[in-house]
């Protein structure tokens, strides 16, 4: 009987240390650093750029756990040190219960559940991470880094698919999720920071269809979400700011609570021979303000951009890149020159309201760039700018009435992953 304990005994023993090695070797961990140092010839761009800046620090660390053969769970924790727009705070980027309820030789179907990463464009649930990057910077006229928080993930359901054809595969990720709006995207889309708030409270439609012909040589994507923001404001808000000697205008300035909604939509196709990587994307975005009165009363603002990039490999380690980026706020007055006359008739009523220039309603930029692979953990980046209009940068960090139209930016970045 002893005999037969102790046997049982190391039996279970062995059993567990079995199933916890089992559950040690499905854990993976990754992480990545990024530091820029970013010049401009004017304006602002991750920090005080115009002076020299190392306003843009990125710090990642991500998990997984494959729980069972159909059951996983991920996560990111994620410190983005960018100029005014972020802190560095360490906040979670996406947490996620992958079920995978049908893997065959035919494909597979599961389910992401939590906060998950939103699947635009090719590279918005990769973008976090340096070496996935176009070049130091994502186009901004495709993902808005501006407006992070809201593009990068939402909290929701997502299914996930694929399905393997003869000759590539499709894939198709969709579902529904609350965004998650900041203080950016308040200065972005209502000019300032109110003391009301934006909140995420209508579930957003997110999608993505894509096919990958032979093995990735051929790419081609349709992707898009569709959501509703409520902006809470205030009293404070609706009586708008006081003018000494004129009080509250509230016809002019005053904001009321209401809602926006954004329609977005981006098309999508990229070729990758042994050394050329071609890539364009073309997107379209409907703003709509609803109920919010004030200089946004019955807007409804179409805009489109546009990023079209070659990429070449010299060598395994060394490559570079030219693209061509544009993004136009409102397609009907592509240069601002409407909304220019519009902002000096304003001025002349209100002195006090400064003279919008038509350049912050557009940007043009042609970007070249290199990047070293240093090591399979070491990378190094340079880039060089030429940008006309304003459209991309931040609101946080510009005064944008003062913004110079015509401006240059150069860039250095050294990252790190594991």
């Amino acid at each position: 009987m002893k005999n037969f304990i102790m046997l049982l005994l190391l039996t279970s023993s062995h059993a567990y240390a079995n199933e916890r090695n089992e559950w040690l070797d499905s854990f993976q961990y990754h992480g990545f650093a990024s530091q820029e140092l970013i010049f401009t010839t004017d304006n602002n761009f991750y920090g005080d750029s115009d002076h020299g800046s190392a306003g843009m620090t990125e710090l990642g660390l991500n998990a997984s756990l494959q729980l069972s053969p159909k059951i996983r769970i991920a996560g990111q924790v994620i410190s983005r040190n960018a100029g005014e727009m972020d802190n560095g705070s360490p906040h979670l980027d996406f947490a996620l219960l992958d079920i995978n309820f049908i893997s065959s030789s035919k494909g597979r179907l599961g389910t992401y559940l939590g906060r998950v990463k939103n699947p635009l464009g090719l590279y918005n649930d990769t973008r976090d991470v340096a070496h996935t990057r176009q070049g130091i910077f994502t186009a901004q006229t495709i993902y808005f880094d501006k407006v992070r928080d809201l593009v990068i993930s939402a909290d929701g359901a997502q299914l996930y698919g694929e399905y393997f054809l003869p000759n590539g595969t499709l894939l198709i990720q969709g579902g529904a999720g609350y965004p998650l709006p900041d203080k950016n995207v308040e200065q972005v889309y209502l000019g300032q920071d109110y003391e009301g708030k934006l909140e995420g409270n209508n579930l957003a439609l997110i999608g993505r269809i894509m096919y990958e012909h032979n093995g990735g040589r051929w790419i081609v994507a349709a992707s898009g979400a569709t959501l509703e923001i409520d902006f809470k404001g205030t009293a404070a808000d609706a009586l708008g700011p006081s003018i000494p000697g004129m009080g509250y205008l509230p016809p002019l300035l005053g904001v009321n609570s209401g809602k926006i909604g954004i329609d977005y939509t981006i098309f999508s196709a990229q070729y990758n021979g042994e050394k050329w990587q071609i890539t364009g994307e073309l997107a379209y975005e409907d703003v709509d303000f609803i109920d919010i009165g004030g200089l946004f009363n019955g807007a409804d603002v179409n805009s489109y951009g546009y990023s079209v990039e070659a990429n070449y490999k010299f060598t395994p380690k060394w490559e570079t890149f030219i693209r061509r980026e544009a993004l136009y706020l409102d397609k009907d007055d592509k240069y601002g020159k409407d909304f220019e006359v519009s902002s000096k008739q304003l001025n002349n009523t209100y002195p006090f309201i400064p003279t919008m220039d038509g350049h912050i309603r557009y940007s043009e930029n042609w970007i070249i760039g290199s990047r070293w692979l240093i090591s399979s953990n070491w990378m190094a980046r340079a880039e060089y700018q030429m940008n006309k209009g304003t459209s991309t940068l931040s609101p946080a960090e510009n005064d944008m009435a003062n913004s110079t139209k015509d401006w240059d930016l150069f860039a250095i970045s050294l990252s790190y992953r594991f």
